[in-house]
């Protein structure tokens, strides 16, 4: 992380959601500062790993009786926090909720908060919405803010795109054209952290989407991208887009987490998960291109030829 952080270096910073996929690699970012005085918050406390460099506090986004006190002196709230993959979608809009409101009463100086490519155009994806709906809240609230929205995610905890490619596979969803942004969640973490820094107070109330400089990418161009890198030819296993509208609405009473998940597929048909990047290159420089956040992601995966 190349940010200058002078102005930042007696101010705090509460990272929310810090013991997850993202969250982790968020604080391993600001960490590489010295100058920063970190907290994390979690529901559990500190981490068996926990870096030395950070404070760890307990708080849960559903309990807002444990926020004030982990709040208490934070000037910055970087919030990756999510419930929906986890246990429910309710984290996501009460729990948002619940830390926006102590926010507001700490005072706080700039709250970054980890939202989504065209979430104002996908009421029919839970977490999707859910997002909207903090940011709405967020604005009315006063608090100044930067929104970081993100597209897709190239990489996941549990990478089922590596272990495909493993295998000679390229699994993907609905068609192969149709094109989405992507990004590298390497690549967002280092954004969010520079967010957070930020030296120049033109950031705040900024709605910066993320992506890739050359624009979004078909899973066929994504396929032949990694089979270029890693020179391992790929058979794709689709899903088609016929599946998913009809379990779509057998699936609902069954599993919160699976409804919202074929929702956010058949919106990426709709043409509209689109990052633009002009602010993206405004404030962090330029992003990588999809080749570039491959060959990182192939790199870190041992994939690379």
């Amino acid at each position: 992380m190349t940010q200058s952080t002078n102005h930042q270096g007696s101010h705090k910073i509460l990272v929310v959601g810090g013991t997850g996929f993202l969250g982790a690699k968020i604080l391993g970012q600001l960490t590489q500062d010295a100058t920063l005085a970190l907290r994390a918050m979690s529901r559990r406390g500190a981490p068996v790993d926990a870096n030395a460099a950070v404070q760890w506090v307990r708080g849960d986004l559903m309990d807002p009786t444990t926020l004030d006190a982990a709040l208490k002196g934070v000037d910055v709230v970087v919030s990756s926090a999510n419930g929906y993959m986890k246990e429910t979608i309710e984290a996501d809009f009460q729990g948002n909720k619940n830390l926006i409101e102590a926010a507001a009463r700490a005072g706080v100086k700039r709250f970054v908060f980890l939202s989504i490519v065209a979430c104002e155009a996908a009421p029919d994806v839970p977490h999707f919405h859910a997002k909207k709906v903090a940011e709405d809240l967020i604005k009315a609230s006063g608090l100044p803010y930067v929104f970081i929205r993100a597209p897709a995610f190239l990489d996941q905890s549990a990478d089922y795109v590596a272990d495909g490619v493993r295998s000679g596979r390229f699994y993907c969803v609905g068609d192969k054209t149709t094109p989405w942004s992507y990004v590298l969640t390497d690549d967002l973490a280092i954004v969010i952290a520079k967010a957070a820094i930020y030296p120049d107070e033109e950031i705040v109330n900024q709605t910066i989407d993320i992506g890739w400089r050359d624009g979004p990418k078909s899973q066929n161009e994504i396929a032949d991208l990694v089979t270029q890198i890693t020179g391992k030819p790929l058979s794709m296993w689709l899903v088609p887009w016929l599946v998913f509208s009809l379990v779509v609405r057998l699936i609902k009473p069954f599993s919160e987490l699976g409804y919202d998940l074929i929702q956010m597929f058949l919106f990426f048909r709709t043409g509209k998960f689109i990052a633009d990047t002009t602010k993206q290159a405004r404030f962090f420089g330029a992003p990588p291109t999809a080749r570039e956040a491959i060959k990182k992601w192939a790199d870190s995966n041992k994939l690379t030829k």
